[in-house]
């Protein structure tokens, strides 16, 4: 996975993979579709919920990107206390300032006393619910803890990587089932409202995402090889996942729970999905390094963890504001599409001001752009980056 370099005979850091960028921008601008489909319309819209079952692969595509770029950056050498300060600092401070800003934002329409409101803090700050996407840093951070003994698992393993991947898919569908079917009581019941939060309910993407990063050219010549299979896999699961998802719903099933994210029927989909975007991601790096495209989709890459951050805040503003007019007075479908489109431009447009301030370290977790700086220094060289590839949170 290193090299030694020309000029200095040290290894370099791994090759980047740029099929990465295309999945990042693509799984990014999903989160905030779902995010606009659930916002704009009403909670027991049967078509939202369809498209929600279909768009909820997202978190679990974070975190077998998250898992694939670590051991794809760290699989030779990992300077493990270097390795937790860094990617504390990067995602840990921006999860401080946007739980803050977020419990804010919460006051204005839900206010309370001084001392509830700094309990609220507290309990937003240890279980991610500030606001419905700050759950996946909490996600990230518990994997950063255990990625040690996660890449060592890989290492331990070489050999039995599928069978460590088959298990890992049935022990997923047995989590998923049982989430999704469960109805505890007492302290149970409290834990099983925070599933998503656990680092444990999504141990196959990171199987997934780690195994795929230690065989990368196997992965990526695999998916270029078999494109019809892709493809058939990717209608056939959605086909099922929206046949399961309807039938729910005609058994009298709500909706929220019907399009759950956490059920056995997701856990082939999502596979399915994530399969195809990397395709996709493969078929683009190999045809596009160059050009105004490639230029796009690698500013996008950079931006996209700052829009993460902050699109619900242009959501709740969106539909406080001309949203909730708006969605009165034409079709839901293009109430969402409206909104959707605010929500991308006005993120991107104030990321990109956040990027250029003293603030972006704590508010993106990437440090301050210089205005003559480009994403990638070293784009005429391929094959070798000089930056860490950046995926799921903070600077990876």
């Amino acid at each position: 996975m290193t090299r030694p370099d020309n000029s200095t005979g040290r290894p370099t850091r791994p090759g980047h993979i740029y099929a990465v960028d295309l999945v990042r921008v693509v799984t990014f601008a999903c989160v905030i579709a779902v995010h606009t489909v659930a916002t704009v319309n009403p909670v027991d819209s049967v078509p939202a919920g369809g498209a929600e079952m279909l768009l909820h692969f997202t978190r679990e595509a974070f975190f077998a990107l998250t898992a694939f770029v670590l051991v794809h950056r760290y699989r030779d050498r990992l300077p493990v206390t270097l390795f937790w300060r860094q990617r504390f600092l990067l995602i840990g401070a921006p999860y401080v300032i946007w739980t803050i800003i977020y419990s804010g934002l919460a006051l204005i329409t839900t206010p309370l006393s001084p001392s509830a409101t700094l309990i609220q803090f507290g309990r937003n700050l240890f279980t991610g619910t500030a606001c419905y996407h700050l759950y996946f840093l909490i996600v990230t951070m518990q994997f950063y803890l255990l990625f040690p003994a996660f890449r060592w698992l890989l290492q331990v393993s070489r050999g039995w990587h599928h069978w460590l991947l088959a298990g890992g898919a049935v022990l997923q569908v047995g989590i998923n089932a049982g989430l999704h079917a469960a109805h505890p009581t007492g302290i149970a019941e409290l834990l099983w409202h925070f599933d998503g939060s656990f680092v444990g309910s999504y141990v196959f993407y990171l199987l997934l995402g780690g195994v795929a990063a230690w065989h990368a050219d196997r992965a990526q010549t695999w998916v270029r090889e078999h494109p019809v299979t892709v493809v058939v896999a990717f209608l056939v699961t959605g086909i099922a996942a929206e046949w399961w998802y309807l039938s729910s719903v005609r058994a009298g099933i709500p909706v929220p729970a019907a399009c759950d994210v956490f059920q056995a029927v997701m856990v082939p989909w999502c596979l399915a999905v994530i399969t195809a975007l990397f395709a996709m991601g493969t078929a683009w790096a190999q045809r596009q390094r160059t050009g105004f495209g490639s230029h796009i989709i690698e500013i996008s890459s950079d931006r996209s963890f700052g829009v993460f951050l902050v699109h619900p805040m242009l959501l709740w503003a969106w539909m406080l504001g001309p949203g909730e007019w708006l969605s009165t007075r034409m079709p839901a479908l293009w109430s969402t599409i409206v909104a959707f489109g605010v929500a991308v431009a006005g993120s991107l447009l104030v990321v990109e001001l956040v990027r250029r301030s003293p603030l972006s370290l704590v508010l993106t977790g990437k440090r301050r752009m210089r205005t003559d700086s480009s994403v990638h220094s070293d784009r005429s060289e391929p094959s070798v980056s000089s930056q860490p590839i950046r995926l799921g949170a903070g600077r990876l």
